[in-house]
């Protein structure tokens, strides 16, 4: 693997993944639906940047053919559970349909091209008898757009490469948290709060919901690490999931925040926040991936607690 192409590389885990790659000296491409002047964090992680919105099929045939990549990193999604349900069509199109065009260009350029895609733990869903921790043959009942858009994605994948021998591998990520995540997940929100109140903009008080659920967490700097693995050993036509293999629940990550501020802040529970079908656990198994690559998380959950706290710490109040 020496060249590489990402979509979506400026997005929070694009930018990770271009890192972890060019310490490894491999040369990065990516693509952008933005022009953006190259700052020296960007150069950081991607050696060029193109702008496309991988919308046209043969717009995307003249980066393959421009940056001659041997894997593609398939990131660019519209990822947000909730605008999926406000725009089910984008979503779909957005996902589904583009890493499509992104199939058919790379079948009739060359065929010796990896795609890595990107799916999700969303593709499971959940159902009464669903068995923990969630295994890669486990049934498929996605319950949002964004959901079916990344199933769809999963199951052209196995066929895809059964029928048009292209080298397709396809990742479902269950939650990943780390310095830089934007807002509307729970680790950066609360981070966030802590933060305010820190600096005396916020009541030192955090209004929550059901902090009884508990989730997977995975560091996005182990991810992305998971990622370079599955387009180095993964098999043709495999589906991984990446994870850690284990729960915590959301009132220890809370707390855990909480601990590391000087602050006397209190936890105050609103049951109007509480969703009428949240999921009380859900986790998955690593085991397929890490028989294949001997991938385990290296970063624990109280550092990476840590540095998501120190990271919106050293930002200013305008969020720069």
């Amino acid at each position: 693997m020496k060249r590489v192409l990402i979509t979506g590389i400026n997005g929070f885990v694009g930018r990770y993944l271009g890192l972890a790659l060019k310490k490894r000296g491999i040369k990065v491409f990516g693509t952008s639906r933005f022009k953006q002047v190259n700052t020296t964090e960007q150069l950081s992680y991607v050696d060029e940047v193109l702008i496309s919105n991988i919308s046209d099929k043969e717009e995307i045939k003249g980066i393959i053919k421009q940056v001659k990549p041997d894997v593609i990193f398939h990131l660019a999604a519209q990822s947000n559970v909730r605008q999926s349900w406000n725009s089910p069509y984008e979503t779909i199109l957005a996902n589904t349909a583009k890493t499509l065009l992104l199939f058919e260009s790379v079948k009739e350029i060359s065929k010796s091209i990896r795609i890595v895609t990107i799916g999700s733990s969303e593709e499971y869903g959940y159902w009464d008898g669903i068995k923990f921790p969630i295994v890669e043959d486990e049934f498929l009942n996605p319950k949002n757009p964004y959901a079916v858009s990344k199933m769809n994605i999963s199951l052209f994948v196995k066929e895809f490469s059964k029928i048009f021998d292209l080298d397709l591998v396809h990742l479902r990520p269950f939650n990943h948290i780390g310095p830089g995540q934007g807002a509307g997940f729970v680790v950066p929100d609360f981070a966030q709060q802590i933060v305010e109140i820190e600096r005396k903009s916020r009541r030192p008080e955090i209004i929550v919901g059901n902090l009884n659920a508990k989730r997977d967490f995975t560091d996005v700097r182990d991810i992305v690490e998971a990622y370079v693995l599955a387009a180095e050993k993964g098999i043709t036509g495999g589906i991984y999931n990446i994870c850690s293999g284990e729960s915590v629940e959301i009132s220890y990550v809370l707390k855990s925040l909480i601990s590391m501020s000087s602050e006397n802040i209190e936890i105050k529970i609103d049951e109007s926040k509480f969703r009428p079908n949240d999921i009380p656990d859900y986790y998955g198994s690593n085991a397929k991936f890490r028989a294949l690559t001997s991938w385990r998380p290296e970063f624990t959950l109280h550092q990476t607690l840590n540095d998501v706290l120190n990271d919106i710490r050293s930002k200013r109040t305008d969020g720069k």
